[in-house]
Order: structure tokens, then C-alpha cells, then sequence
């Protein structure tokens, strides 16, 4: 390609195009990425979470770092979940940036995206009441994001309040952008490797009755019912169906979501809710939360319909 002037003395300027150095398929590319910890954002059974600081990049990330006890399982976990996230492509979900392991002590890590708002656990904790259009217009997001990683036969199996992130937009204050957080013990159903499991994995307050059995199958509508329990605790208040079992052994829990009716939410509604509105809340978790696989919401898209039928009353 080229570009010709009247003359050297009039500026004539002729480009062939730069070829600058070709790349041998194989050459390894490291990255030179320093990142400084700032502070402890929060802590789970296999790894931390710290904020730090991408002194290349001249941004705030969160780095997970996976804890230096945990078995080989365990690594097998968190190096899935780094890939697994940062494959995502969509804004309901926190996006693996980058993965490494630290010089001085030897610990895998990967970087994501740094979240600046609150999980929807910290509104319960702190007894914010949270109104029934919030609620819906949390929910319907986190359905998107579900739609998404249940297409990709991916289930998250650890679908809690504390895993849903309310974050707002850098450009538009205004605009509540919801992230779902935490593929830790997310199962791939399209890994066909024998489950060998012998342990549950997830939350017992949230975990859905096919999940309690330690290596039984699972598929995308156990993340629905976990989120109808968390529907639950949202729309009451903070309350929860097994609330009574919280200081019993978690046996008794797994055995509660297994055997056990929930009462109905509207049993913890405020006296002036409309009887219309109560009994589709009820019939929404009733529908959610249902024992038999089968008799719950399809889909992610299918329960949010239902949610924006709900959001009208």
C-alpha cells in the first residue's frame, strides 16, 4: 500500500506496510502483570478473595487465590472454574481476566473483574427491606444469567443470596447491573468422567432434594430451586422455610429439603398484601421449590415469565 506526494521536497511519503516479527506457532507469551493486595474481601472453604491492585493495567481487580491445604480435588475445581469463567460473554456474569500462580508461595490464583456494590446476603444481614419489584428485577437477571450457563450444560449448584452480587453500572449510576458469582462447585453435565464424589456440595439452606444425595443426578433445575429458596428469604424478610433447623446438624436440613412441606411464604407477608399478590408468591415458590424434579419451572426462561407475571400484580 502506498501514498505518493509531488515531490521529496513536497512531502512525498511512500508505505509499504511494516512487517515487524512474525510469532512461531508454539512461542510462549508471559505476561509481566503485577498485581498488589489490597485488602480481604472474603473467604470460602477452598480459597480466598482479595481486592487488588493491576499495576499494569491500572485497575482494581478481585483475585482469587486457592488455599494451599486443600486436596487434589480441590485444585481440579478451581483451575475448572478459572476456565469455565473465562469463557463467559455475558453481563450477568464476573469474567476471569487472568490465571497464574504466585512466586513466593506457590498458590494458584485468577483475576476478575472488581464488583463495587453489595450480595444480596448483606441486605438480609442487615435487615433491609428489599420491595417486591427489586426482588423481580434482581431475579430476572440472575434468570438471564442461568439461561445462559444452563444452555452451556453447566449448573451452578451453589445458587445463594451471598452469590448474588447488586453492583450499578461505571457509566450509568442509575443502571443496577446484577452478577452471579461463584462457579466453585459448578458440575459441567457434558463431562460425561464418573462422578466420584462422596460428599454434598453447596449450601444446605439452599440445596436442591437431589443435590443431598452424595454422586445422584443433577441437572440446570437444581439452580431453580435454590433460587426459589432465596426468593423466600427475599420477599419475607429474611426468613426461611427450615429457619428451625439452622442449629440443628446439617443432616437434618439436607433431610428437611428432601421430606419436609415448607409452609407457604404468605404466612411471612405483611397483613396488607393483596391476597392476589400472596397466593402467586406462593404459587410461584410452590412451583420452584417442588421435591419432584419435574413438577418445577422447566427453565430459567420459563420461571422468569412467571416472574414478570408476578411483577404486574
Amino acid at each position: 500500500m502506498s501514498s505518493k506526494g509531488s515531490g521529496s521536497g513536497s512531502g512525498v511519503y511512500q508505505y509499504d506496510g511494516y512487517q515487524g516479527v512474525d510469532l512461531p506457532t508454539g512461542t510462549v507469551v508471559k505476561s509481566l502483570t503485577q498485581f498488589e493486595i489490597v485488602q480481604p474481601l472474603g473467604e470460602g472453604g477452598m480459597s480466598k478473595v482479595y481486592k487488588a491492585f493491576d499495576r499494569l493495567m491500572n485497575r482494581y481487580v478481585a483475585l482469587k487465590v486457592m488455599k494451599n491445604d486443600v486436596p487434589e480435588w480441590a485444585h481440579r475445581h478451581f483451575r475448572r472454574e478459572a476456565r469455565m469463567c473465562a469463557s463467559f460473554m455475558h453481563n450477568n456474569l464476573v469474567r476471569v481476566m487472568q490465571v497464574g500462580t504466585t512466586e513466593e508461595y506457590g498458590l494458584y490464583w485468577f483475576a476478575m473483574e472488581y464488583l463495587r456494590g453489595k450480595d444480596v446476603g448483606w441486605f438480609l444481614d442487615n435487615g433491609t427491606s428489599m420491595p417486591i419489584p427489586v426482588v423481580c428485577e434482581i431475579f430476572s437477571q440472575v434468570l438471564d444469567a442461568l439461561r445462559y450457563v444452563h444452555l452451556r450444560r453447566i449448573v451452578h449448584c451453589d445458587i445463594k443470596p451471598s452469590n448474588i452480587f447488586v453492583t450499578r453500572d461505571s457509566h450509568d449510576p442509575g443502571l443496577r447491573v446484577v452478577k452471579v458469582l461463584d462457579f466453585g462447585v459448578a458440575r459441567d453435565l457434558s463431562d460425561l468422567t464418573p462422578q466420584t464424589r462422596r460428599h454434598v456440595m453447596g449450601d444446605p439452606r439452599y440445596i436442591a432434594p437431589e443435590q443431598t444425595i452424595p454422586g445422584g443426578y443433577i441437572d440446570h433445575r437444581a439452580d431453580l430451586y435454590a433460587l426459589g429458596m432465596t426468593f423466600f428469604e427475599l420477599v419475607t424478610g429474611g426468613r426461611h422455610p427450615y429457619e428451625d433447623l439452622f442449629e440443628s446438624h446439617p443432616r437434618e436440613l439436607l433431610k428437611a429439603h428432601r421430606e419436609r412441606e415448607p409452609l407457604p411464604l404468605s404466612q411471612y407477608l405483611r397483613p396488607d398484601t393483596p391476597v392476589s399478590a400472596a397466593r402467586a408468591m406462593d404459587a410461584f415458590f410452590a412451583k420452584a421449590t417442588s421435591k419432584q424434579v419435574h413438577h418445577r419451572f422447566s427453565d430459567a426462561a420459563s420461571m422468569k415469565a412467571a416472574l414478570n407475571e408476578l411483577s404486574s400484580l
